[in-house]
């Protein structure tokens, strides 16, 4: 198991990878805080204007590491409420990345690996991918993962999603608005190296200034920082 980076394209992209492949990409909470803790370094150097994010092997990922579960009935419901809350301020830190993260998301996507898709920038989603959310067969509620299907797919189907009922194909994810392109499975890491060209395209530094405008809109539902973000683009760039 490691998160190793590198990086491509003249020193401008850094590429994160997270091996955990003979677990599917499992996480528990001290992978996805190391995996956390890489993606934050890649995007602090102002030399990296994206980041490429690699799941090795089949599989995007497994979801939480099950290994985990075994304690969790012996614990109150308040320390496991404060576990999830654990879990997902980790993944809240990837999803407030100050540069774009792209990944290629092949193979299945279970249950907490949901939550990790969501955070991504731009995730590219192979045709045949497939999501399935099995904590209801286990008796288990989904916390943040419920949160995040609830918020983006429509009702009927984040019920079927969450109970179990039903799996989502790339190409359904695509259409929910969770993967920002779908591609054949065999072209996956093309289509990956696409969106890549087209955010090199862009100024580093509008990169991030559009990666501002983004959050900043979904946090508060007001332009007033998109202004002030755009201004300093548009003056800036009258400069160079």
């Amino acid at each position: 198991m490691s998160t190793t980076m590198t990086t491509e394209r003249d020193g401008r992209v850094a590429r994160v990878t997270f091996d955990n492949s003979a677990r599917g990409n499992s996480l528990d909470t001290a992978l996805l805080r190391e995996l956390t803790e890489a993606l934050e370094a890649a995007a602090g150097n102002p030399a990296h204007v994206a980041i490429r994010l690699e799941m090795a092997g089949r599989h995007f990922c497994g979801g939480w590491d099950t290994s985990s579960f075994a304690g969790l009935a012996d614990e109150s419901a308040e320390t496991v409420a404060a576990r999830l809350r654990e879990g997902d301020a980790l993944v809240e830190r990837i999803r407030r990345l100050p540069v774009p993260v792209v990944a290629g998301v092949r193979g299945h996507v279970v249950g907490f690996g949901v939550g990790l898709l969501s955070a991504v920038h731009l995730p590219v989603a192979a045709a045949e991918a497939r999501v399935s959310l099995p904590e209801a067969r286990f008796g288990f509620a989904p916390a943040g993962v419920g949160h995040v299907v609830a918020q983006a797919l429509p009702r009927a189907q984040a019920y079927a999603l969450l109970c179990g009922l039903t799996t989502a194909t790339g190409r359904q994810l695509s259409a929910w608005g969770l993967a920002s392109r779908v591609a054949p499975d065999t072209q996956l890491d093309a289509a990956v190296e696409e969106v890549l060209d087209g955010l090199l395209a862009v100024p580093g530094g509008t990169l991030r200034a559009i990666v501002e405008v983004v959050g900043s809109s979904l946090d508060t539902g007001r332009p007033d920082r998109a202004y002030e973000v755009a201004a300093r683009t548009i003056v800036e760039g009258g400069r160079s």
